[in-house]
């Protein structure tokens, strides 16, 4: 068409603009559902905790230590490709150490402060010092007295100060001849902690370490619950070597010095 100017007009199809305007909304509904619903890139990438009832077992390396583990006691999928890792993070519940499965899945979901969901992390020791060190040049530093109370089945127990960062946890200390101490650090129930935790660090060999954490309401099979988690532990091992777990005699040469995250996975 001519409009007497040596211009053409081209006619458009009349439905171009409205199936520009449904495709648009689509492109926008499909990102909408997938920011609100779909995985986040740490989920794609294997870095959020996703639990797994395969009994597949993985190979791991960290420092001097190899590992076979059921991917069921694993909790990143990330780390059940296998191969060297920084840390390997563990769960199962208490008392036997049961490994997730569907049945169990409740169990391992509950955070109540009765659970008996008990998280386990091997990693690298780094700069960490061995248990009696931490007591006498970090944790007496803190404490309000050097006099401690009766604890939890034969546990003594350590109040902090209340300008201590460890203000908010109690300390728990069982003493061994010739060996290295237990130590736990408890949180205690408060407004912000409705479930506390107690942790306790040590060292497997001079460079790998172990973190556990159960809810506090389980310190008082404290006894039990490392026995089995140290023989847990072993059958995991690969050893070249027959070696015994046990925290080095020698410190490391820089301490840790930062109190317990509560929010420490």
């Amino acid at each position: 068409m001519s409009d007497g100017s040596n211009s053409l007009v081209q006619e458009r199809p009349a439905w171009v603009i409205p199936a520009a305007v449904a495709v648009g909304v689509a492109i926008f509904s499909a990102a909408f559902a997938y920011y609100y619903f779909g995985p986040t890139p740490s989920e794609l990438l294997g870095l959020d905790p996703r639990a797994s009832d395969s009994q597949e077992e993985v190979e791991m390396v960290i420092g001097d230590r190899h590992f076979l583990i059921p991917a069921n006691y694993t909790r990143y999928p990330l780390q059940r490709v296998g191969g060297t890792q920084d840390e390997i993070d563990l769960h199962a519940l208490l008392p036997e150490l049961a490994p997730y499965t569907i049945e169990r899945r409740e169990g391992f979901e509950n955070n109540s402060p009765t659970s008996k969901l008990i998280h386990m992390k091997i990693h690298l020791a780094g700069a960490l010092l061995p248990a009696s060190r931490r007591l006498d040049d970090i944790y007496s530093r803190h404490l309000a007295s050097q006099s401690s109370l009766p604890g939890p089945s034969g546990l003594l127990q350590y109040d902090f100060a209340a300008t201590s960062g460890y203000r908010d946890q109690d300390l728990f200390v069982a003493e061994r001849d010739n060996e290295q101490p237990f130590l736990f650090l408890c949180f205690r129930e408060t407004d912000v902690i409705f479930s506390p935790n107690c942790t306790r660090t040590l060292h497997l060999t001079e460079q790998v370490a172990l973190t556990y954490r159960y809810k506090r309401a389980q310190i008082d099979n404290w006894e039990s619950i490392d026995r089995t988690v140290m023989a847990r532990l072993e059958s995991f091992i690969i050893f070249d070597e027959p070696e015994e777990l046990s925290e080095p005699s020698t410190p490391a040469e820089e301490e840790q010095t930062g109190p317990t995250d509560p929010a420490m996975p």
